[in-house]
C-alpha cells in the first residue's frame, strides 16, 4: 500500500509546478513529491524563497550541528525582524556565548523533575478539565483538535507563566496570535506585507504579556515570569530590564505552544489510523513515548528550518555560497530512505526512537521538548482511558494534512462509547 492509499485520498499533485518550492506544497501530502525531487538531486534551489532546500537527513544534521559554518538565520536579521520576535534577548536571535547562557537558563526551567511537577500540577488538571467538557455533553462525539488538543499547550504555557489559563477568551486569542505569527515566520519575513503583519501581531503579544511581566517584577510569585526576573540575571550575568524579560517570556509564550498543538494532533491521528501502533500502546502504555517519537518523525510539527552559510560549501552536489539561505526540510529528512528502513511506516522498534530532527539537533535543539512530550503523553493516555472505543467518525469531515510551515492532521472528528 502506498502513502496516498494508507493516509487517505488527499491529493498530492502540485498542479505541475516546477521547479521545486516549499510554498507549492501547502495543504497537500508532500512525501511523494519529496522523493521525486530527492531522486533528481538532494539539494534544490527554491526561487520563490530564495534559498537552497536540503532533503537528506545527513545533510540537514550536518548543517544543524555546525553553527560555525551555518548560522541561525536570526543572528544577523534586520531590526524589524528582531522587533517581530520580541527583542534582542529572545533566545532565537542570540548567538555564541549569549545563546549558550540563555539556553542554560531556559533548560533549568525544564529539568526532568520540574517537568514531572508541571505534569501533576498543570498538565493533568488541564487535560482533565477539557475531557470533562467533552464527556459532559453526553454526545459520544468530539472534534479532538479544536475541542481538546489545540487548547492544551496554550493553557499549559499560560499556567506556567502565572496567567489565567481557565480564561477561554485568552486561550482563543493566544491561539490566534500564534497562528498569525507562524505565517510570518514560515514566510521568512520576505515581503513588506508579512513584516507589517508581524509587527502588528508582535505589538498585540507584547500588550498582552507586559502587564503580567510588570506585576511579577514588583510582586514575584511561583511562575516562569517571576523566575525570569529572579534567576535569569544570575544565569545571564547581566541585570534584567523590562525589555529583556519581555523577550525571554515571548519565546516561552510562543515556543511552548504552537509546535505542541500540531504534535498532539499528529499523535492522535497516528493512534486513530494505525492499528498496530494503537494495539501496542493500549497493551503497554510505556510504548506511548515511542509512539510520540514516531509521530514526530513521520509528520513532525515544523516542516522546515532556516540557516545561512558563513562560507562557501558543497552540499549534495550544490555549490552553496557565503550568505546563501538554506531551508532544512525536516519533513523530508525524517523520511530519508538512506536513514530509515521503510521510512513511511510507523515502527515503534526503531533504535534509538528519538533519532529524528523534529525537535532540531545540536545547539538549537528545542529546550521545551521534554514538556511537549509530557503534554502529548498525558493527553493521549487520558483520551485512551476516558473515551472508550475511540474511532474516527467516518460520516464527518475526514482529516487532511493541512498547513505549510507547521502542519498537522485535522479535523479529528471522533466517536466514542458513552
Amino acid at each position: 500500500m502506498n502513502e496516498e492509499e494508507r493516509l487517505g485520498s488527499q491529493s498530492i499533485a502540485v498542479s505541475g509546478r516546477c521547479p521545486f518550492s516549499v510554498n507549492a506544497l501547502k495543504d497537500v501530502l508532500p512525501w511523494d513529491i519529496y522523493e521525486k525531487q530527492r531522486a533528481k538531486a538532494p539539494v534544490a534551489w527554491d526561487e520563490e524563497m530564495q534559498a537552497w532546500v536540503l532533503f537528506d537527513f545527513a545533510d540537514c544534521l550536518a548543517v544543524e550541528m555546525d553553527e560555525a559554518r551555518f548560522r541561525n538565520a536570526y543572528q544577523d536579521a534586520p531590526q524589524v525582524v528582531i522587533d517581530i520576535k520580541g527583542g534582542g534577548r529572545n533566545i532565537t536571535v542570540l548567538g555564541g556565548e549569549e545563546h549558550a547562557k540563555m539556553r542554560r537558563f531556559l533548560l533549568s526551567l525544564f529539568t526532568p523533575s520540574n517537568i514531572a511537577a508541571y505534569t501533576k500540577n498543570q498538565i493533568e488538571p488541564i487535560v482533565s478539565m477539557l475531557l470533562d467538557r467533552i464527556e459532559s455533553r453526553g454526545a459520544g462525539k468530539a472534534e479532538l483538535c479544536s475541542e481538546f488538543g489545540d487548547e492544551i499547550p496554550s493553557r499549559v504555557v499560560l499556567a506556567l507563566l502565572g496567567m489565567p489559563w481557565r480564561d477561554d477568551d485568552l486561550v482563543k486569542r493566544t491561539l490566534e496570535l500564534h497562528e498569525e505569527l507562524v505565517d510570518v515566520i514560515g514566510g521568512a519575513f520576505r515581503t513588506e506585507e508579512l513584516k507589517q503583519k508581524g509587527l502588528r501581531v508582535s505589538t498585540d503579544i507584547n500588550n498582552l504579556l507586559l502587564p503580567y511581566i510588570q506585576a511579577r517584577r514588583d510582586n514575584p510569585q511561583d511562575d516562569f515570569i517571576s523566575r525570569v526576573w529572579i534567576e535569569a540575571p544570575t544565569g545571564l550575568g547581566a541585570p534584567m530590564t523590562e525589555a529583556d524579560a519581555l523577550a525571554i517570556c515571548r519565546e516561552i509564550y510562543l515556543g511552548g505552544a504552537d509546535t505542541t498543538v500540531h504534535g498532539i494532533a499528529n499523535l492522535t491521528y497516528l493512534l486513530l489510523t494505525d492499528t498496530s501502533v494503537r494495539a501496542a500502546v493500549e497493551a503497554d502504555r510505556a510504548q506511548m513515548t515511542r509512539a510520540i517519537d514516531e509521530s514526530m518523525r513521520l509528520f513532525g510539527s515544523v516542516m522546515y528550518r532556516f540557516r545561512i552559510a558563513n562560507q562557501d560549501a558543497e552540499i549534495g552536489g550544490a555549490h552553496i555560497r557565503k550568505d546563501d539561505r538554506l531551508i532544512l526540510l525536516h519533513s523530508a529528512a525524517n523520511r530519508d530512505p538512506a536513514k530509515y528502513a521503510c521510512p513511511e511506516a510507523a515502527d515503534l522498534g526503531r533504535r534509538p526512537p528519538n533519532d529524528h530532527l523534529a525537535f532540531n539537533k545540536g545547539p538549537r535543539t528545542c529546550v521545551g521538548a521534554g514538556l511537549a512530550k509530557a503534554e502529548m503523553s498525558t493527553a493521549l493516555n487520558a483520551v485512551l482511558s476516558r473515551l472508550p472505543n475511540l474511532r474516527l467518525d467516518r460520516e464527518a469531515q475526514a482529516p487532511e494534512f493541512t498547513g505549510s510551515f507547521m502542519r498537522s492532521w485535522r479535523p479529528l472528528n471522533v466517536l466514542f462509547d458513552v
